[in-house]
């Protein structure tokens, strides 16, 4: 197989990798390539094998799989243009998944020798490759459910460890200044007593739990790109979960926005707007080359999807004119036929303290493509302090008058008083916390959904469709709302107005929104697509066969003439 320098050339060019390089950069990088060919099953490089050589696909496909506890893991599907043993251009570590061909490949390659010799006539390339080269070490590490069987990642990081450290700074702060309280309680104020040693201990646990929650917060932030999505992951452990996402198709621009901290700090906000929302990934280090890379996977998707656009419509042509298949090109896209559906079992219905206590403080959750919402804690707090005091001052009661104490009140009458009362304060805090509970906000694909309930009563649900929304605004209103990031999303639908009240950080909330809208108005712009594209094919397949029937027709005219004459 003969291969062209200019066809190097134009595959390198296509690479996110190497495509900010400029004409003379391309040339010099194409002449260093070696090119190798391995078949079906063979081993590129293995698991733990020094890393060496770097490659790049000229032709074929590569499946990267991790081998962990004697159990294979399909890491990465690669196919033509793809690059991958990268790291073993900057770094020595040995390899940590390994490379198979799936049947013939030809692969391009580098070695590291190569590479440092000519490096530096390459601008900016060994941030590119630091940041890719992380990024595969991180998605091979975390386990991310939602990727599709043909999907894969190409950048994945976290936020700017800055970032991590600005959080620290309180705990260790207030751990400090309890450890030094207590140090004079213990020494000077009251000596021989146990409350400093308390405090002690209470403030070491306090500091080290805070600390420890604010690391797992920080790792539990990812920003991704697969080749087909964006994808910006936000938790907060056991309160708030969020994933925003958006196939890169419907990238309309990528910035970047720096503050004055950022500058000195070296990370930044990229911020991606696309035809479904805005997603703003912060707090990024190498946010410029993270911001280049998507730009290119952007334009990169583009690409692939106009040759799918034409592939599609060349096979929805082939099908209206009744064409044999044999005369489809083997690389055009092929419509999946129907997959029977399983038959589903019956989940079991769950009982009642495990249907109150699940999710049992989380105020956002994602599940089955819906978002619930529920009301801040202090309105939780604000509902149920009371009856939380007064079930305590009625067990301290009980608690007093079996321990011989109010011996005004009689034994069996006082015990099965303040017993009565404990009960009924129990069950009036339980309602108040179901009440709490039972107000829910949702946003699924297709609506919004304002449900409230009250327990064993009255359910009023309330619901619009997303595309009739017409504006989303929020406000926080008092002192608390400003403190503690609540307050209420308000929602025009028409005449009327859908409020999502004292939800926690509402700003999040409407462009959870926005986001869902723009979902769903791309998904109905694309059902029209489809349907535009199904009726021109029908013009064209009953054009065609209207003009073959003609000249068929003209044929035998010319036919019964000749005869005659």
């Amino acid at each position: 197989m003969k291969i062209e320098r200019k066809d190097v050339v134009e595959l390198l060019r296509q690479v996110p990798l190497f495509c900010h390089l400029g004409e003379p950069e391309l040339n010099s990088l194409s002449g260093l390539c070696q090119f190798e060919v391995f078949h079906d099953g063979d081993i590129v490089f293995d698991m733990d094998e020094p890393s060496e050589v770097a490659y790049l696909i000229f032709e074929g496909r590569v499946h990267l799989e991790a081998v962990r506890k004697e159990k294979t893991t399909l890491c990465a599907d690669l196919k033509r243009g793809d690059v991958f043993g990268e790291e073993a251009l900057l770094f020595d570590d040995p390899r940590f998944y390994q490379a198979a061909a799936v049947g013939d490949v030809v692969l391009i390659r580098w070695t590291v020798q190569t590479y440092f010799e000519h490096h530096d006539e390459f601008d900016g390339l060994d941030e590119r490759l630091e940041v890719m080269i992380k990024s595969r070490e991180l998605s091979s590490k975390v386990k991310l459910p939602w990727l599709q069987g043909d999907e894969y990642v190409h950048v994945m990081t976290r936020r700017h460890s800055a970032i991590l450290w600005k959080r620290l700074v309180t705990p260790l702060i207030v751990g400090l200044g309890s450890f030094i309280i207590a140090a004079f309680l213990n020494w000077f104020w009251l000596p021989g007593k146990p409350y400093g040693w308390i405090l002690m201990i209470l403030s070491i646990l306090i500091g080290v739990g805070w600390t420890i929650w604010n690391v797992f917060d920080w790792r539990n932030d990812y920003f991704i790109v697969t080749n087909k999505r964006v994808v910006w992951i936000e938790k907060v452990a056991l309160v708030y979960e969020s994933r925003q996402e958006a196939p890169l198709r419907t990238i309309m621009s990528v910035g970047m926005q720096r503050s004055r901290i950022g500058s000195v700090l070296d990370l930044a906000d990229v911020v991606v707007n696309t035809y479904v929302g805005t997603i703003r990934l912060q707090d990024l280090r190498h946010a410029e080359t993270v911001a280049q890379l998507v730009e290119s996977y952007w334009h990169q998707a583009e690409n692939q999807s106009r040759k799918d656009e034409a592939q599609a419509i060349d096979l929805k042509l082939n099908e209206k004119l009744d064409l044999p298949w044999n005369e489809v090109a083997e690389n055009q896209v092929r419509i999946p036929e129907p997959v029977a559906e399983k038959p589903t079992t019956k989940k079991k219905e769950p009982g009642f303290l495990s249907w109150l206590f699940s999710d049992f403080i989380r105020l956002r959750y994602e599940a089955d493509g819906v978002i619930t919402y529920r009301k801040h804690w202090f309105i939780l707090i604000k509902k149920t302090w009371l009856p939380f005091v007064l079930m305590l001052l009625g067990l301290a009661g009980l608690a007093a008058r079996m321990g011989g104490r109010l011996a005004f009140i009689p034994m069996t009458t006082g015990i099965a008083v303040f017993f009565l009362l404990v009960f009924i304060f129990f069950v009036w805090f339980v309602y108040q916390y179901a009440d709490w509970r039972n107000d829910q906000f949702r946003v699924t694909l297709d609506q919004i959904i304002d449900i409230d309930r009250k327990p064993l009563g009255m359910i009023r649900q309330r619901s619009a469709p997303l595309e009739n929304v017409l504006s989303i605004e929020y406000k926080r209103l008092g002192f608390w709302g400003f403190l503690f990031n609540f307050g209420t999303v308000f929602i025009s639908v028409g005449n009327m107005k859908l409020t999502f009240d004292y939800v926690f950080n509402p700003s999040e909330v409407q462009q959870d929104i926005f986001y869902r809208m723009g979902e769903r108005l791309e998904s109905i712009r694309q059902f029209e697509i489809n349907s535009e594209r199904e009726r021109m094919s029908e013009w064209i397949a009953s054009y065609h066969k209207k003009m073959r029937h003609l000249y068929s027709k003209e044929g035998g005219d010319q036919g019964d003439t000749t005869k005659k004459n």
